[in-house]
């Protein structure tokens, strides 16, 4: 990999990162103060309502986050890419338009289905949790394909930041319950979105060309049953959950998931880069060097994630007790579990992703076919039999079928993919699971010391290398150097 791009990874990673842990910290803020004034069935309803509105999103997608990304990446030339990103920009808002209309007419319908789980006056803020959290995919998705993290880790911050605040205002101090949740989280979409609208560097038009349009849409369709079948396999368990077990079992799952899914976001920073990097690798024929990126991104991913596994296994009650109150607990058992299903997640995404990138938009959707349908059939028949700790044994179970099959069709491409790098650190995790259900610690010290060998262990089998620690080292300090600089520019112009 050439030192530009290199530098573009592991600088662009950072500062993402860094937006992504302020957001991941904000949003976690947020949900202290959430559940703390609000009823373990109200949260649940609000938690049913964004599942709704992401739903909408994904299935009217088209794929076409993905695929604006890739064809700005690969394209040259500002007139085409103009032309490229308004024909998107102004067929998402079609397809806004139109499923909006039907959910609007359908709500009724909606009401009765989730009569016992979502408020019949929150069906209404559907369609417009819909409308601004589609424009924001895709307005980030021009900006990744423009290689400007800095500005997608801003519009993320400005999210957060701004959802936290409102959080505050209007259920602490207003005490608007759910609707003030619901208005937080319209209010900080809204801004955010407008601050990535004027960041995007090309002249706003309306203009529309078939032929752009279609060549888009022939990609991205696999990508679009892609999203869908992603949606399903990590939301169904929710919904099954809000039949059997009503809004409060949503909420204590919700709470299970809420440090894993913030997880997920924080992966979303590094995938931010490695997306439109890799496909510029494969564009370029650099396959050797494609292969290296990928090793070493699953590897530090596998070996992060499951640190966070450990930690939940071994202050789970310490953290949803402090995070959550105590009155969460029950969730804790399930929290450990999902910190391994992301783990397993976040290796099937690097591996999709890098399928993505070398041209294969159809086989990440084979493979979601085959892991939706394994998580489906678990959850159906685990939650009525163990409830909560249930959907998380079947998330574990339809995150394990990925990866084999996304490594056979990278293979297939001639893509050396290294599958002890990211199995390492997940078997010397086992390990150490069973060390931890054989000695039982109880105290501090005993618990830290497991974490500290853990982590010896991972060195001394070299899941962590010095050459990697020297490489992130040294970008972070280019990175804070040009962050110092600029702060001072705008210091100065003040």
């Amino acid at each position: 990999m050439s030192d530009s791009l290199f530098s573009r990874f592991i600088g662009g990673t950072i500062s993402l990162g860094l937006g992504a842990l302020s957001a991941m910290v904000l949003g976690l803020l947020g949900t202290m103060v959430a559940t703390r004034h609000l009823s373990a069935e109200a949260f649940g309803a609000f938690v049913l309502l964004q599942v709704a509105a992401s739903f909408l999103t994904q299935v009217s997608g088209f794929g076409l986050n993905a695929s604006v990304t890739k064809f700005v990446t690969d394209t040259e030339g500002k007139p085409h890419r103009r032309r490229l990103i308004n024909t998107a920009l102004c067929f998402r808002l079609f397809t806004i338009l139109i499923v909006s209309l039907v959910t609007l007419i359908a709500r009724p319908a909606l009401s009765t289905v989730f009569s016992s789980s979502l408020l019949p006056n929150l069906a209404v803020f559907v369609p417009l949790l819909f409308l601004l959290q589609s424009s924001s995919g895709l307005l980030k998705s021009v900006l990744q394909g423009f290689f400007l993290f800095e500005r997608i880790s801003i519009t993320d911050f400005i999210a957060s930041l701004s959802n936290f605040l409102l959080i505050v205002a209007f259920v602490l101090f207003l005490d608007r319950g759910v609707i003030g949740l619901i208005y937080a989280r319209v209010i900080s979409l809204s801004l955010s979105c407008a601050f990535a609208y004027f960041s995007t560097p090309i002249k706003k038009q309306l203009e529309f060309h078939f032929s752009i349009l279609k060549e888009v849409l022939a990609f991205g369709f696999p990508l679009q049953i892609n999203d869908i079948m992603t949606l399903v396999f990590s939301r169904i368990d929710t919904l099954i959950i809000s039949v059997l077990l009503g809004p409060a079992g949503i909420a204590y799952y919700e709470i299970a998931r809420k440090i894993p899914d913030s997880l997920v976001r924080l992966y979303e920073a590094f995938s931010s880069v490695y997306f439109p990097l890799m496909s510029r690798l494969f564009a370029l024929g650099e396959q050797r060097e494609a292969a290296k990126m990928l090793n070493h991104s699953t590897r530090w991913i596998s070996f992060l994630s499951i640190f966070g596994a450990l930690i939940a296994l071994i202050f789970g009650n310490d953290v949803i007790s402090l995070l959550f109150s105590e009155k969460y607990l029950p969730s804790v058992p399930v929290f450990a579990l999902l910190m391994i299903g992301v783990n397993l997640a976040l290796v099937e995404y690097t591996l999709g992703y890098s399928l993505v990138a070398i041209g294969d938009s159809d086989k990440p959707a084979i493979v979601n076919v085959v892991h939706t349908a394994v998580s489906l059939l678990a959850n159906l028949l685990l939650i009525p039999i163990s409830g909560l700790v249930g959907a998380a044994l079947a998330n574990v179970a339809g995150n394990l079928v990925g990866s084999p099959l996304d490594v056979l069709f990278l293979r297939r491409r001639r893509v050396d993919v290294k599958i002890g790098d990211y199995l390492k650190p997940i078997l010397i995790f086992g390990a150490y699971w069973l060390l931890i259900l054989f000695l039982k610690p109880n105290t501090l010290l005993e618990k830290i010391s497991i974490i500290v060998l853990f982590i010896l262990t991972c060195v001394f089998l070299s899941v962590i290398t010095i050459e990697d620690l020297a490489a992130i080292s040294r970008e972070a300090k280019t990175t804070l150097f040009k962050a110092l600089q600029r702060s001072r520019s705008w210091s100065a112009k003040v």
